[in-house]
């Protein structure tokens, strides 16, 4: 009985939003895959905290162990994009592995089942949250969501809150009280639902979000009331809004790839679990390595220092090798211009949106209300500006033959195990900005760490790289930071650098101006270095043969939209181009999000089955949504549709909001944890129970 599944849905409850899937033949990866699908709305904003806390007990797997005392790994990361849209596709793309011990207890098939988890955030020191959950009944046909209590608060400070989900004179009702510290400033955020039938065909409610334009931030009530066609909303003393729930805005904010001629699911494995024996107290311990670097259960104990030897699941030993930043391989690429893409020209300080103009054959300037002026900008061939699109600099390549082009660069992290190492170390030619070795923090925040600048019609600055320790060095000294962050005080930031432009030293010799650096030909290469995991390089040698462990690379390609294709039969982005990045299931990136009224919509949705990828090995793929946010549209004939369906906002004005002294006080501390009898090796990862829960 899967209790604790209500997770994903306890934000589309106030507007009973599903998600479906149908395509390619029945079995077949493609067709198991259901969207989580959710609407999105500003009045939806007082659930984001616990949203995001229902998403990491759900990855918990508690609702496979009745009793049970356990540890598990957590995507912090993918629960927090949850927690703000905006994150959905212009974060990142890592993983953040954190801790959480569960204790899960359940007396008999007729019982509530309680479920205390402690979770550490990976990238908080005092990131600890206690939720105690108690789970009365499970969705049946009067309860779709079931009946439960999920209370949460910060080990520490005075961030908690409370969510109930209760059947009360046959009505479902969802009540959330959320308080957290914010400036300086006590916040409180709350949300009363009723919902009129288990389909979630009607109903009503009230929330208290926050306007955050105010100083300090003043909370901000929301009234609103559906039915099966209409949501009917008003905000604190704003005339009333009507939006159609029929046909809404899809904004998809995570997809998978598949195969298009089996259906089969595009994988790619970022790590693996690992073991290891602690410096600290000599005992085994548990961990997760991956491409964004390691993870282990006892990192924020004070004194730590990372593992050097781990053990895999299969027994296999190697050698951890952290270099202090990554060497990226820059491949050249080109593009037609399509009519009416924008881009962001420099000029001096300021900078000016241009369109390329395709029937005029020239860039023309913004006109102050989103369109070319009519002019020309008088830009000429080797011009570089910013693609928002492919998120890079662009080379405009001038007029070939009526073909108007611009250049850009696939980037790709280069490893111990690449065939530039076939040999043994090798050197690097740098010109630009040319890094300095042992860079402290006084240079660094001041971004005084480069050499003089070293112009391409001279001999360059001479750099080398072995694949043992994947560290650039010149004359031997490292290139890397001095510090980490923690040395950082509260008013000082750095979050990374970038440096000037490499080749192989083999290729210096061809080397006389940048337009010998920006052409097709010639393969150059960055070093960029940072104090945080991912802007770092971590590598496994084993220890038998001495060979590099590959991770899985994130798969990049230009994507061409087209209005047949469009989720939402959309025409506004036909033909435009974006540079995409696969790092595996629900992980695509690269799609523009723009944000509208206070909340963030995606440039343009994929429709499922749509092909967008080939292999260099001829297999083709398709992509399919897995999360979804829709968005209403604003119904045709206003507020008037909504009272004439019958909607008001009468019962809503009624309700009342639950407050902080409805939190129930949690007498579990942090301490309570250790007390429990819990095996190093954790059960669950991110929803998938792991073999050690057959043991």
């Amino acid at each position: 009985m899967n209790k604790l599944s209500i997770a994903v849905a306890v934000t589309c409850a106030l507007f009973s939003a599903s998600g479906t899937a149908s395509f390619s033949d029945p079995g077949t990866d493609y067709t198991n895959v259901v969207a989580d699908s959710y609407v999105g709305e500003q009045a939806a904003e007082p659930l984001n905290m616990a949203n995001m806390l229902l998403c990491i007990m759900k990855a918990t797997g508690a609702e496979h162990f009745a009793n049970a005392d356990y540890r598990a790994l957590v995507d912090s990361a993918q629960c927090e994009q949850r927690q703000d849209d905006s994150s959905s596709q212009a974060a990142a793309s890592k993983i953040a592995y954190s801790e959480v011990v569960v204790s899960s207890k359940r007396a008999d098939n007729n019982s509530p089942q309680d479920v205390t988890v402690w979770f550490q955030d990976s990238e908080e020191q005092d990131g600890q949250y206690i939720i105690n959950t108690t789970v009365s009944a499970a969705p049946g046909p009067s309860s779709p969501f079931g009946e439960l209590q999920f209370t949460f608060k910060h080990a520490t400070g005075g961030d908690k809150g409370d969510l109930n989900i209760t059947v009360q004179n046959g009505q479902n009702v969802i009540s959330l009280i959320n308080t957290f510290q914010e400036g300086g400033n006590t916040i409180e955020q709350a949300a009363i639902v009723q919902i009129d039938d288990a389909q979630g065909n009607s109903g009503r409610g009230k929330t208290q979000g926050i306007d955050w334009s105010q100083n300090p931030p003043v909370p901000l009530e929301y009234k609103l009331a559906y039915n099966d066609n209409f949501y009917f909303k008003q905000v604190g003393s704003s005339p009333e809004v009507c939006l159609s729930r029929n046909n809404p805005r899809e904004n998809v904010h995570s997809y998978s790839l598949f195969n298009l001629a089996t259906g089969a699911l595009l994988d790619i494995k970022a790590g693996f679990n690992i073991k290891y024996i602690s410096a600290l107290n000599g005992q085994p311990q548990h961990g997760f390595i991956g491409e964004w670097g390691l993870w282990t259960e006892e990192e924020h104990q004070p004194g730590y220092t990372p593992p050097t030897t781990i053990t895999d699941d299969n027994g296999v030993n190697y050698t951890v090798v952290t270099a202090p930043g990554k060497l990226v391989r820059q491949t050249k690429g080109q593009r037609n211009l399509n009519d009416g893409e924008s881009f962001e020209y420099w000029t001096g300080s300021s900078s000016t949106t241009i369109y390329w103009v395709e029937s005029a054959g020239q860039f023309q300037a913004d006109n102050g209300s989103g369109s070319p002026d009519g002019v020309d900008a008088g830009i000429t061939q080797n011009t570089y500006f910013w693609s928002p699109l492919l998120r890079q600099n662009v080379n405009y390549l001038g007029n070939n033959s009526g073909s108007h082009k611009v250049a850009y660069t696939t980037s790709e992290t280069v490893r111990a195990n690449d065939s530039i190492f076939n040999s043994g170390s090798i050197g690097l030619t740098c010109y630009g900005s040319c890094p300095q070795t042992n860079i402290s923090l006084n240079d660094a925040i001041n971004w005084t760490f480069t050499q003089a600048y070293e112009d391409p019609s001279s001999t360059g600055i001479s750099y080398t790289i072995d694949p043992t320790d994947m560290t650039l060095k010149l004359s031997g000294q490292p290139v890397k930071l001095n510090f980490a962050r923690s040395d950082l005080s509260n008013d000082q930031n750095f979050w990374g650098t970038s440096s000037g432009e490499f080749v192989l030293s083999s290729d210096a010799s061809s080397v006389t101006s940048w337009d010998d650096l920006n052409g097709q030909t010639l393969v150059t290469y960055r070093w960029e270095m940072g104090v945080d995991s991912w802007s770092q390089l971590t590598m496994l040698q084993n220890q038998a043969d001495q060979s590099f462990y590959e991770f899985d690379k994130a798969i990049n390609f230009i994507y061409t939209h087209q209005t047949a294709n469009d989720r939402n039969g959309e025409s506004s982005s036909d033909n435009t181009q974006v540079m995409l990045e696969y790092h595996g299931p629900g992980n695509l990136h690269g799609i523009p999000w723009e944000q509208t009224n206070g909340q963030w919509d995606a440039q343009f949705s994929i429709a499922d089955g749509t092909e967008v990828y080939t292999d260099t090995n001829g297999n083709r793929y398709v992509v399919k949504a897995t999360g979804i946010d829709k968005r209403f549209l604003p119904a045709a004939g206003g507020a008037t549709d909504c009272t004439n369906s019958g909607l008001n906002l009468t019962g809503a004005s009624v309700l009342s909001l639950p407050t902080a002294a409805n939190i129930p006080t949690i007498s579990t501390t942090w301490q309570d944890k250790d007390s429990l009898t819990v095996a190093d090796e954790p059960r669950v990862i991110h929803g998938e129970t792991q073999a050690a829960a057959n043991k």
